[in-house]
This record gives C-alpha cells, structure tokens and sequence, in this order.
C-alpha cells in the first residue's frame, strides 16, 4: 500500500469519527511487533484515533527487533508473512531474513502513521480496572529505571505476542558458567564468536538457524540435543532480478505468489491423528534425513521418536550439512551440570566451551508474562489461569472487560502464516471497540460463551497428532494452550463479527429522551449506573 492510499484510508477513518456525538475511547495496545501495528491499523480504520502503542524496545518490531542472533529468518515464505492491506512487493528472498523484517514492520509504521502513538522502552507492569470509572488503570515502568507513572484508557489490547518469555535451561552451575553466556532472544553483537569454542543447548527453530552461521566462524561447534526435531528442506533461495521486476510492475503477480502459497499450507495443514497430510509429510521429513546424512550413527542420533507434526516441524536446508563438519559435534545425550569452563554430560564427558549459546525457546504457556492483570471484583487474571491460560477465541476473557488479546491462547495456527490469525483478531477487536465508541460503557464476553467456546475446543484438540508427546504447545499440566486445531478460515469466519449472543454491553443508563432516540450514546463518565444488555438487543450493523 502506497503512502497516499494509507492517508486516504485514515482520512475515511477519521470521517466515520466525526459522526460520533460521545467522547471517543482511548486505547491502549500493548506491544509494538505485527500484532501491535495490525491492531492499531484496524482501529484507524475503525476511526478509532485516540491510542497508544505501548513498547518496551526502542522501535517497532517486536520479536524481530529482539532475535537478532546469526541467521534469524521465518520460516513462512515473505510474500505470504506481511499484512494484506500492506503488501511488500520487493521482499528479496523466500524466506525473509530478520533485518527485512524489521524494515519491513519499520515501514508499515511510516506508512499509516503509527509512530506518534508510540510510547518506546516503556513496560506495562500491571493493568487494573476502576469499577467506578470504567477505565483500566496501567501502571508504567521506564526501561532500566525504577520511574513509575500512571495511564488511564478506555480499552487495553494485548499484543505481546507469544515469544517475549526467554525460557532459560534449569542446569546446575549454569549461572557460575565464567565465559559468554547468551540465550538466542538477547545475542550481543558484541561477542566475537570466531575461532571460539561454542556450546549450544538446544535444537528447536532458532537452533536451526543459529549453528550453520556459528559452524562457520567458531573453531568448535557442540550441540546438545534433548530432543531431535523433524525438519523438511527449506528451500530458501533469493529471488532473480527477473522475478523481482514481475512482482514490482505487476501487482497481480505478487498476490498471485502470496495465494499460491497460502493455498500450499493451507492444503498441508493437516493436523489430525490419522490424517494423510501427516503421513505424507513424514515421509518427506524421513527422506530429507537419509539422503542429507550419510553417517548412520549421526541419522540414528537426529531421528525423532514422535509423531511428525506432534512438535514444531522445522524447516532448514543447512542444519544437517552443518551437523556434519568436521568441527562440529552433536551431543544426544543430557547435560549434567556446566562448570565455570565446560558443559558436562550425565555420562560424565566434558566440553570446554568460550561461549554457551542457549537456543532453548520460549515460556509459550505462560501468557502475558509479566503483566499483572486484575479485572472486575479484583480478580487477577493469573491466578484465574493458574497453569492453562484460556480465552474465548484467543481474544477476551469473562469479567475483564474492554480487555482484549492478539496472539492469546490457542490461536497459533501452526500451518500457515500467523500474520493472517493477528488481522481476524484485531478486526474482531476494533469492531468491539467500535461498539464502546457507539454505546459507551464497555464490553464483556458472556462467561457461558467462554466455557461453551474452550469445552469444545479442548474435546476437539484431544483429536489432533498434538497430544502425542510433549511440547511448548502444552501447559504443566499437560493441556495444550498454543494451538489452534482448526483452519485459519475457520478462525476468520468465527471473528468476522460480534455474535450477539457471545458477548454483553454494559451501556451507560439514559435519561435523556434526546439521547435515547439517538440511541444512548452518552459519554463514558456522564453517569454511574450502567446496565449490561447483550448486543442483540442493541446491534448496530456495520
């Protein structure tokens, strides 16, 4: 999208907020990264102006912003990982690289005016709701000082995504380790890593990435595996000048690029137990393997002993090749304790290493890390939680009102592009935000919705290749809280609209018979009463 269709677009935005005869609602968004932009975006589109984008990194980008480590890359094809509304015609690889990411997400910013909503190295520490006011009050934190302040808004959108927790390895002596110590999440770029001895724990996504980049520099490379992933060739390549100039000059080219892709993972997103998509794709992951590695000791070592698709399936084409390098080791065996010099393994074999590199992913299950959140009667929203984090369709839960999430629980799609999932939400959101903007007062999933909502979805992921072994999709107590077990369109069409019968509008009580006629939209604060009415009763259609 040009900058001028961007302009326009907010212009109309802006027309739609004139119309209104209240105050409109301040929102707050949470985090700066795909979800915090799409939300955003949205609720200009909806005319909704007066917002925040909350951030606690210096810039825009979120998770690109902070996994800067050697080799960051997606592993969704770059037409298909970008916004529908904002297009990038000039993505110069497959597989996008960390750095045109950002430059990508830097854009979108430029380009619907997003910056001067931004409030940078800033943490939301705790999100409280004021019964009397019928406000959230956010209590602020300045990064790396002690400083906190006060903001009041109307509405808060969550948008901080599910990758912002380090999980660090639990491992004896690994804090009295004496040489560099990073996890991938917080590389220092400071650290020269050439003709090093490098440890890394760890084999998932970023470990795929990170150790052909360190085999290349490091004089000795150790990677200590726990478990092996299954891993499908990647394919990456960088566009030619002659495909470049097609998707520049033709737009119905690049659209065409990103529909036939999103119609290759849609048609390979089988997730069931018994579904054919699994079997055939394993099959693919098994033939990756024993062509691309030779030794069959190694091939033993990387061979998972769990379903395909059970855990993440990730996608390289150099991993193995650097697994073979003289100078590289793969250790299967677990660590026992890490010395001031060294990682030691249970069977007692030591590796002395410069630098440890910890690839070990991320507190997935535990949402909105970090932020304290208490809704209506002082409830918090951790200890409702405890260990399975749950929402109506990932996005709101009963009795936090004017409360909203992108990237909740279980809407990681897991076979397609999560760019798609964060734009249904944040559709969903601004038309509920819409709502407050119309009505006043505020808005609240029904908690029957809720429990109809996660009884099935929970019956319905016992079905899937999921709960065949262990994961970061499942919480301590075994539920699985990431995933979405359904299609992205399903996931669309659930959010393509408020379902009266789904969420409640707590609409400020009117006297005046001149605003009733006008359909009750008084301003939040005007009165003290407010009466919850379901959305049936007083829907508006867009």
């Amino acid at each position: 999208m040009t900058s001028r269709q961007a302009r326009w677009r907010y212009g109309v935005g802006r027309l739609r907020a004139a119309t209104r005869r209240r105050r409109p609602p301040k929102v707050a968004i949470i985090g700066a990264g795909f979800g915090g932009l799409g939300a955003a975006v949205a609720l200009r589109r909806a005319g909704i102006d007066d917002l925040v984008i909350i951030e606690g990194d210096d810039g825009v980008g979120g998770t690109w912003r902070r996994n800067t480590y050697p080799g960051a890359a997606c592993d969704v094809q770059s037409h298909l990982y970008s916004f529908s509304f904002a297009p990038n015609r000039s993505w110069s690889r497959t597989y996008a690289r960390q750095p045109e990411i950002l430059a990508y997400l830097e854009s979108v910013a430029d380009d619907f005016d997003l910056r001067r909503h931004l409030i940078l190295r800033t943490y939301v520490r705790q999100a409280r709701w004021d019964e009397g006011g019928r406000q959230w009050e956010l209590q602020l934190q300045q990064a790396n000082s002690d400083t906190v302040t006060t903001l009041r808004a109307d509405v808060v959108v969550s948008a901080v995504g599910l990758f912002g927790a380090p999980r660090l390895p639990d491992i004896e002596g690994l804090t009295g380790y004496r040489g560099h110590l990073m996890h991938t999440s917080a590389w220092d770029p400071g650290v020269d890593l050439s003709g090093r001895k490098v440890a890394v724990i760890g084999t998932g996504a970023s470990a795929v990435q990170v150790v052909p980049e360190l085999a290349r520099i490091a004089t000795g490379v150790t990677v200590f595996q726990r478990t092996p992933p299954w891993m499908v060739p990647k394919d990456d390549r960088a566009f030619s000048a002659r495909e470049l100039a097609r998707f520049r000059r033709q737009p119905w080219a690049a659209r065409r690029e990103r529909w036939r892709i999103w119609k290759q993972f849609h048609d390979f997103a089988g997730n069931a137990v018994e579904d054919p998509q699994v079997a055939n794709r394993s099959r693919v992951a098994s033939s990756f393997l024993e062509r691309t590695v030779a030794d069959e000791r190694l091939r033993r070592a990387l061979t998972p002993d769990y379903p395909f698709r059970c855990k993440r399936v990730l996608l390289g084409d150099d991993y193995y090749l650097a697994l073979q390098k003289d100078h590289v080791d793969l250790v299967a065996e677990p660590i026992a304790r890490v010395t001031e010099t060294s990682v030691e393994t249970v069977s007692g074999e030591s590796v002395d290493a410069d630098a440890i590199v910890c690839a070990t992913g991320f507190q997935t299950s535990r949402y909105l890390a970090g932020i304290e959140v208490i809704g209506r009667g002082g409830q918090s929203l951790h200890e409702r939680w405890g260990d399975d984090p749950c929402a109506y369709l990932g996005v709101a839960v009963s009795g936090f009102p004017n409360f909203f999430m992108l990237y909740g629980p279980n809407t990681n799609q897991g076979g397609n592009s999560i760019v798609y999932i964060l734009e249904a939400a944040a559709r969903l959101v601004a038309s509920a935000v819409s709502r407050v903007a119309r009505k006043g007062g505020y808005v609240d999933v029904r908690p029957e919705a809720e429990k109809r909502y996660n009884d099935q979805l929970s019956a319905d992921l016992e079905h899937t290749i999921w709960t065949r072994c262990d994961s970061y999709f499942r919480s301590p107590t075994g539920r699985i809280v990431t995933q979405w077990p359904y299609t992205e369109l399903e996931y669309a069409r659930r959010t393509w609209r408020l379902r009266s019968r789904d969420w409640l509008l707590a609409q400020a009580e009117v006297d005046d018979a001149a605003d009733q006629e006008a359909g009750g939209q008084v301003g939040v604060g005007v009165v003290d009463v407010v009466e919850p009415v379901a959305f049936g009763d007083h829907l508006v259609e867009e």
